[in-house]
């Protein structure tokens, strides 16, 4: 299993007040934190200092430890930027230019660019001189752009020179780096590996840190061997180790690993503790975790999830054991756990830790005693599905792996959206692993809502679409989705008369001249606007310049404006005016202004806005068009969170037209998030778009249920689904089962 290394960001204030102090203290106290890993803190002084540089050297050096700290915090645009406008100046001391050129070097490497990396690291060796540590680790990165066979090679030459570096803490380090470089060529450098990583045990001996280091990799190396007792010993001294300097980032990576060795050798309490372990260590630093990568997926989902599912498992295995009390304690207690990843990838879709408070003491399964909370959790080896309802939860566990199940959903999820496709086969199975084993149960409970909790792949698909070969699960009960469990505190509709702002684009205006240029691009490219964040970076931007000038032309312009046109919108808009009291903005009038200008005029309980919208990868890739602008998920989150909306926040946010992205299964988090995000109650949305014709009685028979006494939001989806289900014409799923409630279903 790879190594990985979470950087911590210290969390505190600092004042940032800059009084008589000079700039030389400022810019050593920001180089300081970042040397302590203190990187937010760093970034505060570092910004300060850059306020009182006055010369081009000081310039140079603040752009240079900016640029690094953001390296060391894995967010490769801005450091990449830094670096090269700090190393353009050419001013400052050789051994500042050569780290910045190095680390260069060293991103353009990690991008899988060794040519590009290779001249970068030349340069920055002319400029390192005499400085051993540098010269060395500069030629370690540079032999990572060798060919793959001469890698090895180039390790054994650095590593005989190391003896001349007269510092053993310094010495250590570089060992540490050679010995990672030597794991990564596989079987071929274990013997370099071992002996580099022996070595620097020695070397960092007064270090802790670096013995832990150390010591911690070469357990992972007899791990990689099975050598498991040899391992845990290792492990376990790198533990005791590591509690003396309360290091969480090591911790968690050590108790993961004495998890995995205590399972191996089945000591399974052993294990559990140390998985537990773990996970504390790593909520610990959760809050200072950096959110996203240069892959652009979450630290969590990517490089920690398996921590949370290795506890989950063994929790869940230990479950299946047990009856009575033991066993609720121990399903509860792995719900939980795989709930503090969803609350972690809803937090990463809007970006930062701060956007989700999770309502810990809301228990949705005791809300109501005719609704059921059906929680899957796909592990490598099986399928386990918990289900509750009251204080009751159960375990049903399904003998199918995770990777069968996601590629049938993804079958699915594809087969939806092209309404020529037969779904009921895929959708058949799909029911029998998720539904059949808890369906007696459910029957015995009365069970009339489903809250589906899905997980991955599964948000990609309307959980209403399972087929048991006779009915649709839409057809037998009411079916919401929740994103987590403690995201959401389920309350009724509030039955103060309901008013709705009604807002609809059929024909869109100045909106053309500021879409993204990669949705542009998707639209020219006729890929479908399901897939305009598909492409590379580098497609985007040879392209961008060409989006610029065809929007300048008054042709293009209007071929946009045809194949952006709803026309079913003004009919939607008109036909719901006639069933709720409503203040209705259309076509010129849902202007971005006009609509933030309404919206604060009334506490409106319902938002409805029939316009073309995505749901992207993140909060910021999504975004709703207004007629002359876009509406982005923050000027949507600002104004529905505004003082208007306190104390009586948005029921329902209705996004009649809008879509998510295909395939990626963090885009339909999306309607989850914006609701979050912006405390509105519950969000009805599509997961695809859908014809005018079903949207627009869809959306009339919804709030036409909605608006009778005691009927619940989930329950008027159901009624609007069965009657388009009932008729001909529409009775494919293409065209019903898009349509899904995330949040409050009450």
């Amino acid at each position: 299993m790879n190594r990985f290394r979470v950087w911590i960001i210290a969390t505190g204030l600092w004042a940032g007040v800059v009084h008589s102090a000079d700039f030389e203290n400022i810019y050593q106290q920001g180089k300081n934190r970042l040397a302590q890993e203190q990187y937010s803190l760093a970034i505060e002084m570092l910004n300060d200092a850059q306020q009182l540089a006055s010369t081009l050297e000081q310039q140079a050096q603040i752009l240079g430890t900016l640029g690094l700290t953001y390296y060391r915090m894995q967010r490769w645009e801005q450091a990449t930027k830094l670096l090269r406008d700090a190393v353009a100046l050419n001013v400052g001391e050789k051994a500042d230019r050569a780290r910045w050129l190095g680390t260069l070097a060293d991103l353009e490497a990690e991008k899988g660019k060794p040519e590009t990396a290779r001249p970068l690291y030349e340069q920055a060796l002319s400029l390192a001189e005499n400085d051993a540590e540098l010269v060395t680790g500069l030629r370690f990165g540079k032999v990572k752009t060798l060919p793959l066979a001469e890698q090895l090679t180039g390790l054994k030459m650095i590593n005989d020179s190391l003896d001349a570096v007269v510092n053993p803490e310094t010495r250590s380090r570089l060992l540490i780096n050679s010995g990672e470089q030597a794991h990564k060529l596989g079987a071929n450098g274990l013997e370099l590996a071992f002996k580099s990583f022996e070595q620097a045990r020695r070397d960092g001996e007064n270090k802790p840190r670096l013995q832990v280091e150390a010591t911690g990799q070469l357990a992972q190396l007899y791990e990689e061997q099975t050598r498991f007792d040899e391992a845990l010993r290792l492990n376990s001294q790198a533990i005791n180790v590591a509690k003396k300097v309360d290091a969480h980032d090591l911790l968690l990576e050590l108790e993961w690993r004495q998890g995995r060795l205590q399972r191996s050798l089945q000591h399974l309490p052993e294990a559990t503790a140390a998985y537990q372990q773990a996970i504390e260590h790593i909520e610990a630093i959760r809050q200072d975790i950096p959110v996203e990568y240069h892959n652009g997926r979450s630290s969590f989902r990517e490089i920690l999830e398996p921590v949370y599912l290795g506890l989950a498992d063994l929790l869940l295995m230990q479950a299946s054991q047990k009856s009575g009390d033991d066993k609720n304690v121990l399903l509860r207690h792995a719900r939980a756990t795989v709930e503090l990843i969803k609350q972690s990838e809803i937090e990463d879709f809007l970006g930062g830790r701060c956007a989700v408070h999770g309502n810990k003491n809301a228990l949705l399964e005791a809300v109501e005693p005719t609704t059921a909370i059906i929680y899957p959790i796909l592990l490598p080896d099986r399928l386990e599905i918990l289900v509750s309802s009251g204080n009751e939860i159960r375990q049903y566990t399904q003998p199918v792996e995770a990777a069968a199940v996601q590629d049938l959903t993804k079958h699915l999820a594809h087969s939806l959206r092209v309404s020529k496709y037969d779904v009921k086969t895929a959708s058949q199975q799909l029911y029998q692993w998720l539904i059949a084993p808890v369906e007696p149960w459910l029957k015995t409970q009365h069970i009339k809502t489903l809250v589906m909790v899905p997980d991955g792949v599964l948000r990609l698909i309307p959980p209403a679409v399972l087929y048991d070969g006779q009915h649709y699960l839409i057809e037998n009960y009411a079916v919401a989705i929740s994103p987590g469990l403690t995201l959401f505190e389920p309350a009724p509709l509030q039955q103060r008369g309901i008013k709705a702002l009604l807002a609809g684009m059929s024909e869109p205006g100045s909106v053309v001249e500021h879409l993204p240029p990669i949705f542009l691009q998707a639209l020219t490219d006729s890929r479908g606007v399901e897939n305009f964040e598909d492409m590379s970076e580098v497609a985007v931007k040879s392209r961008q310049l060409e989006m610029e000038r065809m929007i300048k032309e008054p042709v293009f312009r209007q071929h946009l404006k045809e194949q952006l046109s709803l026309p079913g919108v003004a009919e939607e808009i008109n036909s719901l005016q006639k069933e709720i009291p409503n203040t209705a903005l259309l076509n010129e009038a849902f202007t971005v202004e006009g609509f933030k200008h309404q919206a604060i005029q009334e506490p409106y309980s319902v938002v409805h806005i029939a316009s073309h919208g995505v749901f992207g990868k993140t909060a910021d890739a999504s975004f709703v068009m207004a007629y002359d602008d876009v509406i982005n998920m923050n000027d949507l989150d600002r104004l529905l969170k505004s003082d208007k909306f306190a104390k009586q926040p948005v029921e329902l946010l209705t996004l009649s037209a809008c879509q998510t992205a295909e395939g990626d299964d963090r885009a339909p988090l999306g309607l989850s998030g914006i609701a979050l995000k912006a405390k509105v109650r519950s969000v009805l949305g599509t997961l695809w778009p859908v014809s005018d014709e079903a949207a627009s009685l869809l959306m009339d028979e919804f709030y036409k249920a909605l608006s009778q006494p005691n009927t619940s939001k989930v329950q008027a989806l159901r009624q609007a689904q069965i009657k388009l289900l009932k008729q001909k014409d529409l009775e494919n799923p293409f065209y019903w089962s898009p349509f899904i409630l995330a949040g409050s279903w009450l």
